[in-house]
């Protein structure tokens, strides 16, 4: 038990550093221009690190199965710990992006090896449900509170407090997972075998699941966004608003998913999310005063609460332990595909198309979930190594 605990604590750590690191830079980004003089090049700060996170989840998510998940989540905490303070200390905007880039690098291997790390330490499928319930939770917190205390420590002590403040629990987080021990070195994958991984009917459905989820909810957050500022003609302050109750109703949903999966199953949970969001985008249509849109956003955060961490354990389930890395690094990365991809679409559609376009888009994988045989139930502990990629996956 103590085991799992420090698994699962090291693992909603890290995530909830990387929620917490994107959140608090992103209210510094002005204060980091007028300090630097730097705004002509500033969105980079942003932009770099998304791009080169997203771009090495994958890779980096199969370098952790090859060398071990404790193994690659320490190597990338302490790179990350280091990067930060190179942040702290930058002194022109030319080697805040350097570090930023690397930092995007090191949260990349983070992330896919915590949860293979998580996974691994947690066998039954009910208990790794609940885990990574906890882990989805963190990830929300750090969401909600992520632009208030970075604006605060901005405020406070400058832009640079939004690094330092990195540094106490990536320490944490690194003193915790040196208590789970290391797991044997795997032996290397061929290289053809991830082609049987990639088109198991699990990870299909959880990687075509975590793309609609953050399609509809970014897509979401930036078309409501955009409608209330310029058609309505709100403020930015109360545009903003809106989405706290939202983000809020994330956290209890993401803690309670485990216990539903594992009550009514992984079907049934997933009907109820993607239920819930296409209520909420449908009311939106309705259109009405703005806290009219807070109240129909509630289903979305509801709903995407109990999407994501189910999505996590499938994708988890449908490989065997050795590859969940992999797992891990390619469901977050089509994620992030999701989530650039919203407003490249919706931008043009305006703001009644947008909402129909995204219902659309979440519902779409209940239809795949039928023709992949989904399971009503929550799978065995059995099956989650008896999936047509575990066969032959190992040279």
């Amino acid at each position: 038990m103590p085991l799992r605990r420090s698994a699962t604590t090291a693992a909603a750590l890290s995530f909830f550093l990387i929620t917490l690191n994107a959140s608090t830079v992103t209210t510094a980004l002005p204060v980091i221009g007028r300090d630097l003089n730097a705004h002509a090049g500033l969105a980079w700060v942003l932009t770099g690190y998304s791009l080169v996170f997203a771009l090495a989840l994958l890779p980096a998510g199969a370098w952790a199965d090859r060398i071990g998940a404790r193994r690659a989540f320490v190597a990338g905490l302490t790179l990350f710990a280091a990067t930060s303070a190179v942040c702290a200390l930058a002194t022109d905007l030319t080697i805040l992006l350097a570090a930023r880039a690397v930092q995007g690098i090191a949260a990349a291997v983070i992330l896919p090896s915590g949860l293979s790390m998580l996974n691994a330490t947690h066998p039954e499928p009910s208990e790794r449900g609940k885990a990574i319930g906890r882990w989805s939770a963190a990830g929300a917190i750090a969401l909600v509170i992520g632009s208030p205390l970075g604006g605060a420590i901005t405020s406070a002590i400058g832009w640079q407090g939004t690094f330092w403040m990195n540094i106490p629990p990536t320490l944490l987080a690194l003193a915790v997972a040196l208590g789970v021990p290391a797991a044997p070195r795997p032996r290397p994958v061929r290289r053809t075998s991830y082609r049987e991984l990639v088109t198991a009917p699990a990870v299909v459905l959880s990687s075509a699941t975590g793309f609609a989820l953050n399609f509809a909810t970014y897509g979401t957050i930036f078309v409501v966004t955009l409608f209330l500022q310029q058609d309505r003609g709100q403020s930015a302050w109360l545009s903003g608003l809106v989405f706290i109750p939202m983000t809020l109703l994330i956290i209890p949903a993401n803690l309670l998913t485990g216990r539903l999966a594992a009550r009514f199953g992984i079907r049934r949970t997933f009907l109820l999310g993607q239920f819930l969001m296409a209520i909420g985008l449908a009311g939106l249509l309705l259109g009405g005063p703005v806290w009219a849109f807070a109240l129909w956003l509630l289903p979305l955060g509801i709903g995407g609460g109990l999407i994501a961490p189910t999505t996590t354990s499938l994708m988890l389930s449908g490989l065997p332990p050795t590859h969940s890395g992999f797992g891990a690094g390619l469901l977050n990365a089509i994620r992030q595909l999701g989530s650039a991809a919203a407003p490249v679409v919706l931008a043009p559609l305006g703001f009644r198309v947008s909402m129909i376009l995204s219902a659309i888009v979440i519902v779409a994988p209940a239809l795949l979930g039928r023709k992949q045989c989904l399971p009503s139930s929550s799978p065995t502990a059995d099956s989650t190594t008896r999936t047509p990629a575990a066969t032959g996956s190992q040279s």
